[in-house]
């Protein structure tokens, strides 16, 4: 009997000692998960200065850079705006809401020029070019206005819907994505956190 007994024991502490390794192993591989997730998601605090995130029409992530041509011809990018903060709308001249929050724009502009670039993007390829310039002196449109001649940069920043704004902050980071028509008050609550 004692044998079977010293067996048992012996079967036990083996028991003991796997499950305890098991255990330990779980909660080290779980630990190290949680702060690359941490890294990754740049909830890291200082640790994630390392950390390069993809340009992406994301907040958080880089806005993705671009090249285009103004209504007067000159060529413009997103980094000649680097240190300010930048508002861009995605917009159209058959697009309704479009029409009723250009002058909120236009006002905001104005009353801003300090503290905020405003910058419409016009997809051409999706709207009528000979239309445009008469929406823009129509509705007084005094800011940057750019012009998406293939619809690339659309594409880029994964245009679903119109109209969709953009904030930047000074950085270059996206700091928010909204689709739907903003007005002022919204577009300058906005500006402290650029």
């Amino acid at each position: 009997m004692g044998h079977i007994e010293s067996q048992a024991d012996d079967t036990m502490t083996r028991n003991l000692w796997f499950w305890s390794i098991a255990i330990v192993v779980v909660i080290v591989l779980g630990g190290g998960w949680i702060l690359f997730s941490r890294t990754i998601t740049g909830e890291g605090g200082e640790g994630n200065a390392g950390v390069i995130l993809e340009p992406a029409p994301i907040a958080g992530h880089p806005a993705p850079d671009f090249e285009l041509q103004s209504l007067g011809g000159e060529t413009f990018t997103l980094a000649d705006f680097k240190g300010k903060p930048v508002l861009i709308n995605f917009w159209a001249t058959w697009c309704g809401p479009c029409r009723a929050e250009m002058p909120e724009f236009q006002e905001a502009a104005v009353d801003n020029a300090d503290d905020l670039v405003i910058i419409g993007i016009n997809n051409v390829a999706g709207d009528d070019r000979e239309r445009i310039d008469d929406f823009v002196d129509e509705l007084g449109v005094t800011f940057l206005i750019l012009l998406d001649e293939d619809g690339s940069i659309s594409k880029s920043y994964q245009v679903r819907g119109l109209p969709m704004t953009l904030f930047i902050d000074r950085d270059g980071m996206v700091n928010e994505v909204f689709t739907g028509a903003l007005n002022k008050a919204y577009i300058e609550s906005k500006i402290p956190e650029l």
